[in-house]
């Protein structure tokens, strides 16, 4: 029905056109007004690139950003999100894997655009406002378009030390959107509370689910999330019904008291994905809004955000581990054990995914993609792929999925997803650090950094501040005289661990 997120736009432009659908502090955008503004950078950009090209975007969370996005789209191109507050470093490491032609900008950040050395054209979204809508060229390169055609890229974190680019096409996003919908009965009067940044794959929902529903999104601003009595007042003053937030948003509220101070109104259904959320958090938020649903979900970028769900229906104990669900529609979620055959019942094995959902693999990275894009194991009769996680799960009595953790360091921080190894990679470029190792103490949530050399802790963590973004920060810092290793000479990790556990180390 829907081949590519620009028919989801123009249903959306024919049903609800004088609707918001998006609104932050400064402005908002009707769906009409979406549309005319993606249609005319859509034109601009073709004026720069060909069709099919990656376009690099480097905008603020702004109600303009996912007109941006669309605007990438109409030009036949699959936009390239940059996080503004990410290290220079970072970024031009994602430009140097992406070497894009234009870097697509909303004419702020200019310090940024200037710090990353950009040899390409820089292109200001608002020279779009100055041109006329050239509709032959924008209808032109739509003809072209097909609903595996990639929608964006999305750099995650690499063991290597450079990050990863997950390519998503149309037909994964449009496929996730309407069995979302369908599966929570979403609707017009929906209203979600944006939270995650709008260069994660997180916000696909919000900004998306509106364009098949009528619904509304508002941006709530970053720095609400950092004081959690004038977030809740944000909520409420905003007519806010939906939230999706990552599990340590809500965390964090629910350890400051905060509904203790301000009463949240009016919420319908809170959404959360990211680190496991702990239960004695949970049951904070139930029991202050018994009327609400509580969904956890899980997923990754590889398959376009979440591909498993759980319906809380029953309040929970703190000590109390929630199951990550079952599938959404058109999705099937699998275990694999260490010799790619099917785990029997009750036992434990890698979590796997086959379906729509899943991305075209990383960009210009073969061999990463063979790696955990394979052919179905279970059968060769013809040529399909699936997704292997890297989590390990049971599949419980009840039929849901339950999460049991990583089979490499790979870890969920904040409601990022983080390769320790990209830590220790970038750790181990400083010229006083000899050895390092990343850990996660996971009932803390902190990542411990082990090291050895002649830095100190203050030096080390400023160093790392300006290399990587502030959620893949460790929060101990331990110098050793020497690192532990095995009889093979590898870094004995147990030994670290005990260390930590025993929390004797000075951090």
């Amino acid at each position: 029905m829907y081949t590519n997120l620009l028919d989801l736009l123009e249903k959306a432009n024919r049903e609800y056109p004088n609707r918001v659908a998006y609104k932050d502090d400064d402005n908002e955008l009707t769906f009409a007004q979406v549309k005319d503004k993606a249609k005319a950078i859509g034109s601009l950009l073709c004026r720069y690139t060909q069709s099919k090209s990656p376009v690099a975007v480097l905008s603020s969370k702004s109600v303009d950003t996912p007109a941006l996005y669309l605007g990438v789209a109409f030009a036949g191109c699959h936009y390239v999100p940059l996080g503004a507050d990410l290290p220079p470093l970072r970024l031009k490491l994602i430009l140097d894997t992406l070497k894009p032609d234009i870097l697509l900008t909303d004419g702020k950040n200019q310090q940024v655009i200037e710090s990353l050395d950009f040899q390409g054209t820089v292109v200001v979204a608002s020279e779009a406002e100055q041109m006329p809508v050239d509709e032959e060229q924008l209808a032109s390169r739509r003809r072209k378009m097909i609903d595996t055609d990639p929608l964006y890229i999305i750099f995650t974190s690499g063991s290597s030390g450079v990050p990863k680019g997950v390519v998503t096409p149309h037909r994964a996003v449009v496929d996730y959107i309407v069995a979302f919908v369908k599966t929570f009965g979403l609707d017009e009067n929906v209203v979600f509370g944006n939270q995650a940044p709008l260069d994660y794959d997180a916000a696909i929902r919000d900004m998306y689910i509106p364009l098949l529903t009528g619904a509304k999104t508002v941006l709530i601003p970053k720095a609400l999330f950092s004081s959690p009595l004038k977030l809740f007042e944000y909520v409420n003053g905003h007519d806010i019904n939906t939230l999706f937030w990552v599990a340590a948003a809500l965390s964090f509220c629910a350890d400051l008291g905060t509904f203790d101070a301000v009463k949240l109104d009016g919420i319908d259904r809170v959404f959360f994905i990211g680190s496991v959320l702990h239960c004695k958090h949970l049951r904070v938020w139930q029991e202050n809004l018994p009327n609400t649903k509580f969904v956890n979900h899980y997923g990754t970028t590889e398959i376009t955000a979440s591909c498993t769900y759980y319906e809380i229906n029953e309040r929970v104990q703190d000590t109390d581990v929630l199951p990550i669900g079952i599938p959404f529609e058109n999705t099937d979620v699998f275990l694999l054990d260490e010799n790619n055959q099917s785990v029997p019942d009750g036992e434990q094995g890698e979590i796997c995914v086959r379906g729509t959902c899943l991305a075209l693999g990383y960009y210009k990275n073969p061999e990463k993609t063979n790696e955990v894009f394979i052919p179905n194991p279970l059968h060769d009769n013809y040529n399909e792929l699936i997704y292997k996680t890297g989590d390990l799960g049971i599949i419980q009595p009840d039929g849901n999925l339950a999460f049991h953790g990583r089979k490499d360091s790979q870890i969920k921080h904040m409601g990022y997803r983080i390769e320790l190894g990209e830590i220790q990679a970038t750790a181990g470029t400083m010229p006083k650090v000899d050895e390092c190792c990343c850990l996660y103490k996971h009932e803390k949530e902190q990542i411990w950094l082990f090291y050895t050399g002649d830095a100190d802790n203050r030096e080390l963590a400023v160093y790392l501040r300006e290399h990587l973004p502030f959620f893949m920060l460790p929060r101990k810092y331990v110098c050793l005289d020497a690192m532990p290793k095995s009889f093979n000479g590898k870094i004995d990790m147990e030994n670290l661990r005990k260390r930590m556990y025993e929390d004797t180390a000075k951090a």
